[in-house]
């Protein structure tokens, strides 16, 4: 019986290992898939000199604000709940508040340049950070301006992809 207590104490103490090793993993995924606030909301203006914008609070989307009729390319978009808890997770791994106001994340300019701007609100606060005449590309000069970029291309790609967004018209006017 010594030995076999011997073995039970070791397999308990093993287990408990385990576990203890396993709680902060188990939290973490626990954090990750915790569901969008219900007062969380964003707007985000994006593109060659911020033409396109989407406001998650009223649903407009517009497409462009450089054209003859700029009318013509707004639109409303609800998200879905399934997209409202995607892009809650990506502005939530972004942490944004560690973010300045004015923001430039590119490690170069171009021409024509690009504006983004992300607007988050939720749990009583706001928090908005600029990034205007900043390059006309996704790529980042450190880890935490590729982090801005992706998770503001990964929302502008979402709202895009949208049929009410397939539904406007082609763009009147093209930049080189």
């Amino acid at each position: 019986m010594g030995t076999s207590g011997s073995k039970t104490a070791r397999r308990l103490a093993a287990l408990l290992l385990c576990l203890v090793w396993a709680l902060p993993v188990l939290a973490g995924c626990e954090k990750k898939s915790a569901s969008a606030p219900e007062d969380f909301e964003f707007s985000l203006t994006w593109g060659v000199y911020g033409i396109s914008s989407y406001d998650s609070q009223t649903g407009r989307l517009v497409k462009t604000t450089d054209a003859t009729h700029p009318e013509d390319y707004v639109t409303t978009h609800r998200l879905t709940q399934e997209e409202r808890e995607t892009l809650w997770q990506v502005i939530r791994d972004l942490d944004v508040e560690s973010y300045p106001d004015v923001y430039d994340p590119c490690s170069f300019q171009s021409t024509p340049s690009a504006t983004l701007i992300l607007t988050v609100r939720s749990g009583g606060r706001e928090k908005t950070v600029r990034c205007e005449d900043i390059a006309l590309m996704w790529e980042g000069k450190d880890k935490k301006g590729q982090a801005f970029l992706t998770a503001c291309r990964t929302i502008s790609e979402l709202l895009t992809a949208t049929e009410e967004w397939q539904a406007l018209p082609d763009y009147e006017f093209l930049y080189e």
